[in-house]
């Protein structure tokens, strides 16, 4: 039995493209570029605010880029998340993990403000043992360094821990960390995507998911 179960957070246990995409597109308006579809939204996401925005921007040249991140982080930092929903099973699914004794973790390369609004409206009867945000000093995703940081905070080794996401990131987090990982299959990326960077479990409904947890 693992000891700790780390989660990713968009993509894995929220649907949040759609609040994403009405943010950028609100910064890119503000600014004088092209909005973007939905679709583009969700390739664009999974490697922190500060490449989805130059994502966004589809090459054009933005000489106040500073600006322009700063307000989309605004922007959708404390925009209350109206269009963002949990997938179906997984608050089930956490606090059955929490009452058989895993500890529970997120990580997340959204910046800790925006990270913590999303766990606090929709994850807060979950009793998370730790929310990890994009901040200063500590490399984002897919190195290992955000995920070290988290098992060094519970005294955890790795091989005590799982790392489960729906993108090529998370699971080349998880191959960097050295952890095992499970991939989510209805998240941002479909399954040929990650088996190409070397995810080899997955899970396509919550059921599943549980079932592979306790597996390992």
């Amino acid at each position: 039995m693992k000891k700790l179960i780390i989660f990713d957070l968009d993509g894995t246990l929220t649907n949040t493209s759609a609040d994403i995409c009405d943010n950028v597109n609100k910064t890119l308006v503000k600014f004088g570029y092209a909005p973007i579809t939905l679709e583009e939204t969700k390739r664009f996401v999974g490697n922190g605010a500060r490449l989805l925005v130059e994502r966004a921007l589809k090459g054009a040249k933005c000489d106040n880029f500073e600006d322009c991140l700063n307000y989309y982080n605004n922007a959708y930092n404390y925009c209350g998340s109206p269009k963002t929903y949990v997938y179906d099973g997984m608050i089930d699914l956490m606090k059955e993990l929490k009452i058989n004794g895993y500890k529970l973790a997120v990580i997340s390369n959204k910046p800790q403000a925006g990270t913590d609004e999303v766990y606090k409206k929709f994850f807060g009867s979950v009793k998370v043992d730790y929310v990890f945000g994009q901040r200063e000093g500590i490399k984002i995703k897919p190195d290992k360094a955000c995920v070290e940081f988290v098992l060094k905070e519970f005294g955890i080794d790795k091989k005590d821990a799982l790392f489960i996401g729906d993108s090529d990131v998370d699971a080349l987090t998880a191959i960097n960390a050295k952890v095992d990982g499970i991939s989510v299959l209805w998240g941002y990326r479909n399954k040929e995507e990650l088996i190409k960077v070397g995810a080899v479990n997955f899970a396509s409904t919550a059921e599943q998911l549980r079932n592979k947890i306790m597996e390992f």
